[in-house]
């Protein structure tokens, strides 16, 4: 496939190490969070540091989980060093995402990336990287018209002062078209369903009963009682068990999601769970790779009743017609996102990405709601 000049950077075309005699190079270390998947690269010093894009597109937000994927394509001739998985690897080729294939880990979850054949080029997610000092830079948003409300990019104008992002929008960046779905009561319910439909759930509003509860209340929106709060985290267990470096979540009880016959959600459809540490479960579509849930012991109840348990849900999965921040459900605390304070390890990983993000969605929330929201989360 040819590329198009002025995309040459996006697709790292314009990264050509010294022809002329042995070039310094660098390696680069990945690995999923349960090092089940481990691989490097090695590059040329001259061809750092390298474009990185995020892509909002629907196969990578449905795929993730999240509001997309935040991608590097290889320059040509390059690839990953499998140093463990490569056999083991999960592998999902997304219908109608021009034949990519998509590679997780089978055990946790985290996605790391793919074989492009249309440009015969390698796609690695960055959040796998172990380097305390990215060799990436942001140059690119693909996709910008996919999510339908701005999505990620609503928060993230530009990646630095005065350079924004540029945006790639190829003929097929639409937005899908979703209906909210009527419950049998013939109160509307919000679809969660991951790219292949292996795990799928409706998501319903704060009944009184629930704004009542001493502990189901505290996760309702408090700036509207028809809504569920909901957050940016950058948390490293998150990073590395999905490959995203900015998750999203919604928290929503157990008891507003049907089906309610399910009595444990880790059973329902094609999920796996993994277990990040003692206190943290997540769920992941075992046939596509889609991160669904996870369950955290802090805001469980009681270990006797399932329906008193807050999950975190992924944004990415929700197929609110308004958009992909799905306004009309959720709304979102932009005073604080989650793990991204002076002292956490994201702002080691990528300080430029994580202020811009920061500062983006507290910008966005005093144009939204007129002033910062912040709320606990816990």
């Amino acid at each position: 496939m040819a590329i198009p000049e002025p995309l040459m950077p996006l697709f790292n075309r314009d990264k050509v190490g010294n022809p002329v005699g042995e070039e310094e190079k660098q390696t680069f270390a990945a690995r999923c969070h349960c090092s089940n998947v481990q691989f490097a690269i090695t590059l040329p010093k001259s061809m750092l540091p390298l474009n990185a894009y995020v892509c909002g597109c629907y196969h990578c937000r449905v795929t993730h989980g999240a509001f997309g994927s935040f991608h590097i394509t290889l320059p040509p001739g390059l690839g990953p060093e499998w140093t463990a998985g490569r056999i083991n690897y999960s592998v999902y080729k997304t219908k109608g995402g021009n034949g990519g294939q998509r590679f997780f880990c089978p055990t946790c979850g985290a996605h790391s990336g793919h074989y492009e054949p249309l440009i015969n080029q390698w796609v690695v997610d960055v959040a796998l990287f172990d380097s305390s000092a990215p060799f990436w830079t942001y140059t690119h948003f693909a996709f910008p018209q996919s999510a339908r409300d701005g999505g990620l990019l609503s928060w993230i104008p530009e990646i630095a002062p005065g350079r924004p992002l540029l945006p790639f929008s190829p003929p097929n960046d639409q937005a899908q078209e979703y209906e909210l779905v009527k419950a049998g009561s013939g109160e509307e319910r919000l679809r969660a369903e991951c790219h292949c439909g292996g795990v799928s759930f409706t998501v319903g509003r704060p009944t009184e009963a629930m704004r009542g509860d001493a502990h189901l209340g505290r996760y309702v929106s408090p700036a509207d009682p028809a809504k569920w709060k909901a957050l940016l985290d950058f948390c490293r267990d998150c990073r590395k068990a999905t490959g995203v470096p900015c998750n999203a979540w919604a928290l929503v009880p157990r008891a507003a999601i049907e089906p309610a016959d399910a009595a444990d959600l880790r059973a329902l459809g094609t999920m796996k769970t993994y277990a990040s540490s003692g206190a943290s479960t997540r769920g992941f579509c075992g046939a596509c790779g889609a991160t669904v849930f996870t369950r955290h012991r802090a805001r469980v109840a009681s270990e006797e009743s399932e329906q008193l348990t807050v999950l975190n849900v992924a944004v990415g999965i929700l197929r609110a017609p308004e958009g992909a921040k799905a306004e009309n459900w959720l709304t979102w605390r932009t005073g604080e996102p989650a793990f991204a304070g002076p002292e956490d390890d994201a702002r080691t990983f990528d300080p430029q990405f994580v202020e811009a993000v920061v500062e983006g969605h507290r910008k966005w929330g005093v144009e939204k709601y007129g002033d910062v929201v912040n709320f606990p989360v816990v």
